[in-house]
């Protein structure tokens, strides 16, 4: 019982083609709708909308809350929200900076900037104990991310 080793690659072939197959996956990877968020860009759903809108609502009600806690908690929501968003759109980064980062060049520089400021200050209040932001400094850091999730359908 001999065997028949003519139709096996050898060691270089299979080298030469697995070399070949990573660089076909480089190359092919920018048109591929992956986790690396390359080709990422997706409408929203209808019920992604109808619960954008909906979180709209109720974070703008705690706005007019005189308890500085339930503001906190808005600012803390409409981050969240904004967060859903980017995701809902086909962001698929682990941070909300990394998904706001790819983002960037679809955005106007504006709304950019004040996503980013209203995201700031978010961590202020998360990270810093003895944080010392006014309550009309987190509304405006709400409307601001909020900004962001309006929807125009």
């Amino acid at each position: 019982m001999s065997k028949n080793y003519k139709n096996q690659p050898t060691v270089l072939e299979q080298i030469a083609l697995a070399i070949l197959k990573g660089l076909w996956f480089l190359i092919t990877l920018p048109f591929k709708k992956t986790r690396f968020g390359l080709k990422r860009k997706r409408d929203l759903s209808l019920e992604d909308k109808n619960y954008i809108v909906s979180k709209r609502l109720e974070i703008e009600k705690m706005l007019k809350s005189d308890n500085s806690a339930e503001l906190k908690h808005a600012l803390f929501e409409a981050d969240k929200l904004v967060d859903y968003k980017l995701k809902s759109e086909g962001y698929l980064a682990d941070t909300f900076a990394d998904k706001l980062r790819q983002k960037e060049g679809s955005l106007n520089r504006a709304l950019y900037n004040e996503i980013w400021s209203g995201h700031k200050t978010r961590n202020i209040i998360a990270h810093e104990h003895e944080a010392n932001v006014s309550d009309q400094e987190i509304i405006s850091a709400t409307k601001k991310l909020l900004r962001y999730t309006e929807i125009y359908d």
